[in-house]
C-alpha cells in the first residue's frame, strides 16, 4: 500500500519517515507505516507505537545541524532590548496602578 496518499492537519504530505508532531499532546516521532480503513488514514509513530489520524498531526521539518547558527549580538543591539523590556515593565506597572486607582 505504498501508494496510499496522506497529508498532515495543514495539507503537507505526510510518508514513512516523516518527522510528526501529534497536536493534541505535543508528542513527536517518526512515521513508520501508513494504513488506511473506513474510519480514514492512520500513521503509526515510533515514539508511542500508536496510530493517529493523519489530521491530527503535523509535520515538523527538521534541521540539520548546519542550519543552526551562532547568533552574536552587538552591545547596542542587547542595550535596545534592555531599554524595551524596561520600558515594558513601567507600562505595565503604570497600568497595574491606573487600574488599582479605578482609574
Amino acid at each position: 500500500m505504498s501508494d496510499l496518499k496522506a497529508s498532515d492537519i495543514s495539507g503537507n504530505p505526510l510518508k514513512i519517515g516523516s518527522f510528526v508532531e501529534y497536536i493534541n499532546t505535543g508528542t513527536k516521532g517518526t512515521v513508520t507505516e501508513i494504513i488506511s480503513d473506513e474510519e480514514g488514514v492512520w500513521a503509526l509513530i515510533d515514539k508511542t507505537n500508536l496510530c493517529y489520524k493523519t489530521d491530527v498531526l503535523r509535520l515538523i521539518r527538521t534541521l540539520d545541524e548546519k542550519e543552526l547558527i551562532e547568533k552574536t549580538f552587538s552591545r547596542e543591539e542587547i542595550n535596545e532590548a534592555l531599554e524595551k523590556q524596561k520600558e515594558s515593565s513601567k507600562l505595565a506597572e503604570m497600568g497595574d496602578v491606573s487600574l488599582e486607582s479605578g482609574g
